[in-house]
């Protein structure tokens, strides 16, 4: 098991989120299971695609509400990640997450946003969305993230 904060925790955040965009087998756990790729990231947003998974599917055919949220939780996480200095470490502590259109096997690829709309010395609160291909909000995100 990867003792994620001995391992990167000599790294600012953002070098970390660069790490990860460069180094695909950096990526473990749960960025592994959720297969996005990383599109952009810069300090305070990131930006995924994603393709709907087989593996994701509920029983009515769409891609679960869960693997949506823990898009959004990841792409959120991450963005505020990249404000974090080196030693600084976060974690989210509260997610809320709204579904508007559901999302299937065999859509086009959909993109994760994430940005940070404030980032204080304990706090930050991050806003995420899942866009379609042709621009439809999907679902949108809010969480708060607390600095250790």
């Amino acid at each position: 098991m990867i003792d994620y904060h001995k391992e990167y925790g000599h790294l600012s955040g953002l070098e970390r989120m660069r790490l990860f965009e460069r180094d695909v087998e950096a990526r473990f756990g749960m960025a592994a299971n959720l297969g996005y790729e990383v599109a952009s990231i810069a300090e305070g947003s990131v930006v995924y695609i994603y393709t709907p998974q087989e593996s994701h599917i509920n029983l009515i055919g769409g891609v679960h509400g869960g693997a949506l949220a823990s898009l959004l939780d990841t792409a959120m996480g991450g963005a505020a990640m990249t404000t974090l200095a080196p030693g600084e470490r976060h974690t989210i502590v509260d997610l809320a997450v709204k579904f508007l259109r559901s999302l299937r096997q065999g859509d086009p690829d959909v993109s994760v946003e994430a940005s940070v709309e404030h980032r204080g010395r304990r706090l930050g609160t991050v806003t995420g969305r899942i866009l379609s291909a042709d621009g439809k909000l999907i679902a949108s995100g809010t969480a708060t993230a607390m600095i250790l």
